[in-house]
């Protein structure tokens, strides 16, 4: 029971720290966006920053799965699957932080612009004038938790199809030296 409780921590923290490495990417991606304001540019930046988000997140599940195998001699897809969802739901959690930070102190001009085009885009769907303002009033709210929420959604299909690809099987003619799959 305690092997099991220390696996679990080593497990949390180690996600822990593989989320802030995995939001560092999608920040530096997010910077460098917003630093060229290109729109030709802009969709290479957004598939160079998936690619490095992809292969990072692989990277993270197939390191621990590889550590986990060399204690236990095997991986289950389910052990590398939430390990990767940990590591996901870490980092949206900074990346939901590092947006609100970002439209509230570093760059509060966009946000006025985001407001703007938000307002205008409800009006134009004749949406009554104290839903506005409530909407308004708890919009980095709403933008915040949109980037967990997104931050989630990908390490949930990105996780399963990357578990499959992570998880160790036991080798059946020698269980010290694991067959990777």
């Amino acid at each position: 029971m305690e092997e099991q409780q220390k696996t679990s921590v080593g497990k949390v923290n180690s996600a822990a720290m593989e989320g802030l490495k995995l939001a560092l990417i999608g920040i530096v991606f997010t910077l460098l966006a917003t630093i060229l304001n290109e729109s030709s540019i802009s969709v290479l930046i957004v598939l160079l920053k998936l690619g490095a988000t992809i292969t990072f997140l692989w990277w993270a599940m197939k390191k621990f799965s590889t550590r986990n195998a060399a204690l236990k001699g095997y991986t289950t897809y389910g052990q590398v699957f939430s390990y990767g969802w940990l590591t996901s739901l870490f980092s949206g959690i900074v990346l939901a932080c590092f947006f609100f930070i970002q439209y509230t102190w570093i760059m509060p001009e966009t946000m006025e612009e985001i407001r703007q085009v938000y307002i205008s885009q409800l009006s134009a769907m004749r949406v009554e004038g104290h839903t506005i303002e409530l909407l308004e009033n708890n919009l980095m709210v709403i933008m915040a938790s949109s980037a967990l929420i997104s931050a989630l959604i990908y390490g949930l299909i990105w996780s399963a199809i990357l578990a499959s690809f992570t998880k160790v099987n036991p080798n059946p003619m020698n269980t010290n030296t694991p067959e990777t799959i």
